[in-house]
């Protein structure tokens, strides 16, 4: 079955891997910079990830050409415009995307503040054109350590009440849970929810971590969770959200095929798992796809991709009014 033309829910999106290569290379041009092609078809080599690569680092270099194009707040605005115009025209109905002002804002040296006024001015203009409804995720670059945290969970609690959520990524070896627990604890006083990239190229002693010192209630990618019986039991009682990310999954080699991956199984076993794209601009895909791969090569029916869908609406970071107040326009529509 397709499931293109199906409303879609959609936790786990980076703003900085939602790139369209026309716009890269548009950007570059404004800006100055040279890029290896002038196409997208032959910059695509360059610029996505269309294999599986050695590891996670591979993937997370990649970003670097996606990176540079964060050099306005003019570029800002439109690639936000875009990440979910783009959402939109795949049907996704509810879209989650994050992220991170530190690791955005390094090529032109950007001010986060102004920053974010750009990114809000994009998802007006989007959500303004399009049926679906935003929330926003900051995320602390883990790689640019405890310091930049701090100033993220500033940032986080400057703008608390145009963000829905706040994340902590990018390698996930690069510093212990720890010496990131201290940092958020104000976020823990506004009750601000926290999720955490955890399990792709770590084992779930990290998500027992991510859990235990970070307060985490939701886990980007998770796919070490099934390694811990115990652990995976905790989430099943809990309720705790993977938000699973298929291709990506493959691509950083957290799993060697897709039909070894745990999400279906951990569905099964009543563990809320949810289905997201991740970098659909580097990757070159689509949730829909993500959803077709799932039931092609993964063990999914059509029931369960029904319930990852409800398992993403009841797990969203978005006020639970604002959910039920959406879903029930586009029910009546």
């Amino acid at each position: 079955m397709s499931y293109e033309k199906i409303p879609k829910v959609e936790l786990h999106r980076h703003l900085e891997g939602s790139l369209r290569l026309s716009s890269l290379i548009d950007l570059a041009k404004q800006h100055g910079q040279e890029l290896p092609a002038d196409t997208p078809e032959a910059l695509s080599p360059y610029a996505q990830v269309l294999e599986p690569m050695e590891s996670l680092d591979a993937v997370l270099a990649a970003f670097d050409l996606f990176q540079n194009a964060f050099r306005s707040l003019e570029a800002v605005e439109r690639i936000t415009f875009e990440a979910i115009e783009d959402a939109a025209r795949d049907h996704v109905a509810l879209l989650e995307l994050r992220f991170s002002p530190g690791f955005m804002a390094q090529p032109a040296n950007l001010d986060w503040d102004e920053m974010m006024q750009a990114i809000l001015r994009g998802v007006q203009k989007a959500t303004q054109q399009y049926n679906i409804l935003v929330g926003l995720i900051a995320i602390v670059s883990r790689s640019l350590g405890p310091t930049s945290a701090r100033e993220t969970v500033a940032f986080t609690l400057n703008w608390r009440h145009e963000l829905v959520g706040f994340d902590l990524a990018d390698a996930e070896d690069a510093w212990p849970a720890k010496d990131f627990a201290r940092e958020i604890k104000p976020l823990h006083a506004i009750d601000m929810p926290i999720t955490v990239h955890s399990g792709e190229n770590v084992g779930p002693k990290h998500i027992r971590e991510s859990i235990e010192l970070l307060q985490a209630r939701r886990i980007g990618h998770g796919v070490s969770l099934i390694e811990d019986q115990t652990l995976t039991e905790q989430f099943i009682e809990n309720g705790w959200a993977l938000e699973m990310c298929p291709t990506s999954n493959e691509r950083t080699q957290a799993v060697e095929r897709l039909s070894a991956h745990p999400a279906a199984t951990l569905l099964k076993r009543g563990a809320c798992v949810t289905l997201n794209s991740d970098d659909p601009g580097l990757f070159a895909i689509t949730l829909s796809g993500e959803l077709q791969r799932a039931e092609n090569e993964m063990g999914f029916d059509q029931g369960m991709i029904e319930q990852a869908r409800q398992n993403a609406i009841s797990a969203s970071f978005i006020e639970q009014k604002i959910k039920n107040d959406f879903f029930n326009v586009q029910e009546k529509s």
